[in-house]
């Protein structure tokens, strides 16, 4: 039997449909300002917008805010009905973006505040972005169109970290699932991507965990760097399926495909691409407290 040849190739975003989850701030508030500027009709998803992605999308009649919380499977179905309501087509391209870094009153290894049989982080930063990757390749191939389907990963996808290991298990996740779906370009034309960033100067950085890891002393990315990457990732052909592309900041953003095997680690900043005792002090001691806490505290 011949092998299909499905290859999505060059795909430039005018008047394609975008759906992007955690559009309401951030790195994917600046890729939603990219696809508008570039001609696409975007739905972005988030549970609110910030003041900053206010002001950044403000005018823009090619963008619509549908409010979602991306635990909801549900939610994310139904940002397919209202791409089709407001634009009139099936999305062309999925970017499952909306994240968390383990807030420790929400979700977090260490802390461990969660009672209901799921940790948030993995909810939010794992299973909502494979789940709108299968919803996305159901309406693709069901309409028998080509598209681009890109979540989110993060350099912290091929290293450990200590002190935040929830987020960065959910990271390898996505790396896994997209290094998989690789063959779903030539098979199912649907090209699956992922972007890995290194650090980034965004909201996911509130103040308490900026001290926790130092990241002032950190090369930051400008958020719109990872924006500017992955819209390349959709619209480049020499972009294919199962790409994991590393931006880091290193006198300016510099790119990597990263390789299958092999892998030298990143250079430039990244709060991933350190030693945990030493260069993370703050964030170390604080998991190592907890620790030290429940040690012998079944038999005091």
């Amino acid at each position: 039997m011949a092998v299909p040849n499905r290859k999505v190739g060059d795909f430039p975003l005018k008047d394609k449909v975008v759906v992007v989850t955690g559009g309401g701030g951030g790195i994917c508030s600046y890729f939603v300002k990219r696809c508008a500027d570039l001609g696409a009709k975007v739905v972005n998803a988030d549970l609110k917008m910030t003041p900053e992605g206010e002001k950044l999308l403000s005018g823009y009649d090619n963008v619509v805010f549908q409010q979602t919380d991306c635990t909801k499977w549900d939610q994310l179905h139904r940002l397919v009905k209202v791409a089709k309501e407001k634009f009139g087509s099936t999305p062309d391209v999925y970017v499952g973006g909306a994240g968390v870094f383990e807030p420790p009153v929400i979700s977090s290894f260490w802390h461990d505040p969660e009672e209901d049989d799921r940790y948030r982080t993995v909810e939010v930063n794992l299973n909502h972005p494979i789940k709108l990757a299968r919803i996305g390749m159901r309406e693709l191939v069901s309409h028998d169109k080509p598209g681009v389907i890109l979540p989110i990963a993060s350099v912290g996808g091929i290293a450990g970290t200590y002190h935040c290991p929830l987020y960065i298990a959910t990271k390898h996740g996505i790396m896994g699932f997209v290094k998989s779906m690789e063959l779903a370009e030539r098979y199912e034309g649907v090209k699956v991507v992922t972007v890995c960033p290194g650090a980034v100067d965004s909201p996911l950085w509130d103040v308490e965990k900026r001290k926790q890891v130092n990241f002032e002393a950190f090369d930051a990315l400008h958020p719109d760097d990872i924006a500017a990457a992955m819209i390349d990732l959709v619209q480049e052909g020499r972009y294919g399926g199962g790409t994991a592309l590393e931006v880091m900041a290193n006198n300016g953003p510099q790119r990597r495909v990263i390789p299958k095997w092999n892998i030298d680690p990143p250079k430039g900043g990244s709060t991933t691409n350190v030693d945990t005792e030493t260069e993370v002090p703050l964030a170390f001691r604080e998991a190592r407290r907890i620790m030290d806490a429940e040690r012998g505290a079944a038999k005091k």
